[in-house]
């Protein structure tokens, strides 16, 4: 069903990108940096120097006489370390598309990468995401109206090793939204989720959440969404000395400041239910947080720094410890206009795991160099 439902909406888009107006931006860059610790380790730490080199299009067009917008964007690149290339060295892509106009959207995402799915895991394994979405408000104008939501997220892993992470997720949900004006509402919701394992089915799981939140222009000055919700699992079989059907309040931020025309703060953050597989412990808490601030001193320099904090709690102990983790990652940059097509970055990258369980407590230094030049 999966694999229909999302060849369908490919196609939709495609289709949709013929008929549509508008232009194609290019860009390529690199990236020179340098990791004191690829592998995410305590001890036996290894560093390696990276060379990450990727091309990008971008492609936006609007269908003549209509609100319809078609947006398109895919890259590709190529990852090269000095240590153990052989192992190391890997191919990434992406690729996005999206259809709609302020009732509806479709979009789809294809990700293929090496890069940690969850702050959980630290291994750099080659997969696949993918993920196809449908949103629909039947009004904007009125009152009340209704909100649809429909998406399918799929992980795969290459290396066989990692079958047991494969998994499939689907949601639905509905929406009864308060249309305090055109661009901004209040909703009360709910959620329904199914996740399934293609190897095995003891962490197959049904969710259900309810949640409120108010989304669009909050203010003059800040849009975006924040959400406060109450989330449930109830999984398909029972597992010894696992929690079976667990319930936690979540929240989810995503918000935009903009106090001047140089400056502007966007804050992140989500309370959720996160899979896991350490030991008997379905899932783990994840309460994460993040700010990133960004200021144009003048035309030609900039400067911005992301920081984030995330505590990840695992319900059930091991060996009499009930594992808690917190990671911090801080990423400060400066930047320089050469032209207009023409740009270059300095930038440092810090993330730091403690935990009460040494073997998942880590701590890694990158720097790099990137110019980027848009055609």
């Amino acid at each position: 069903m999966k694999k229909i439902l999302c060849a369908l909406m490919v196609c939709l888009l495609s289709i949709s990108a013929a008929y549509a107006k508008g232009n194609f931006k290019f860009a390529v860059s690199e990236d020179l940096s340098y990791d004191d610790n690829i592998y995410l380790t305590k001890d036996d730490k290894k560093s390696s120097f990276i060379s990450s080199t990727q091309l990008f299009a971008d492609y936006l067009a609007t269908f003549p006489g209509t609100a319809l917008k078609f947006g398109a964007n895919a890259n590709v690149g190529y990852n090269a370390y000095t240590e153990e290339s052989a192992k190391n060295n890997y191919v990434n892509a992406g690729l996005g598309l999206n259809l709609g106009n302020k009732l509806f959207n479709i979009d789809e995402k294809f990700l293929y990468t090496a890069d940690p799915a969850t702050s959980e895991l630290t291994d750099r394994a080659k997969r696949i995401n993918n993920t196809a979405a449908f949103r629909l408000k039947t009004s904007t104008d009125k009152m009340f109206s209704l909100g649809f939501i429909v998406s399918d997220i799929y992980d795969k892993y290459v290396d066989d090793d990692y079958s047991d992470l494969n998994k499939n997720r689907i949601n639905a949900g509905v929406q009864v939204h308060y249309n305090l004006s055109p661009k901004t509402s209040v909703y009360l919701g709910y959620l329904f989720s199914k996740i399934t394992y293609e190897k095995t089915d003891i962490n197959d799981s049904t969710g259900n959440s309810v949640n409120l939140g108010v989304t669009g222009n909050i203010t003059a000055k800040v849009k975006g969404t924040a959400q406060v919700s109450y989330d449930m699992r109830d999984y398909d079989k029972e597992k010894e000395g696992a929690d079976n059907n667990p319930g936690i309040m979540g929240y989810l931020l995503s918000l935009t400041y903009d106090p001047t025309f140089r400056d502007t703060i966007s804050l992140t953050g989500e309370r959720k239910m996160e899979e896991s597989c350490y030991a008997n412990n379905r899932y783990y808490i994840s309460t994460e947080v993040g700010v990133d601030y960004k200021h144009e001193f003048n035309t030609k320099w900039s400067a911005g720094i992301f920081a984030s904090y995330e505590n990840m709690a695992y319900p059930r102990s091991v060996d009499g410890v009930k594992r808690g983790d917190d990671f911090i990652k801080v990423r400060p940059s400066i930047g320089y206009k050469f032209k207009d097509n023409l740009l270059a970055s300095v930038w440092y990258q810090l993330k730091n795991k403690t935990s009460n369980c040494d073997f998942a407590e880590y701590t890694d230094n990158k720097v790099g160099v990137q110019v980027k030049y848009c055609f």
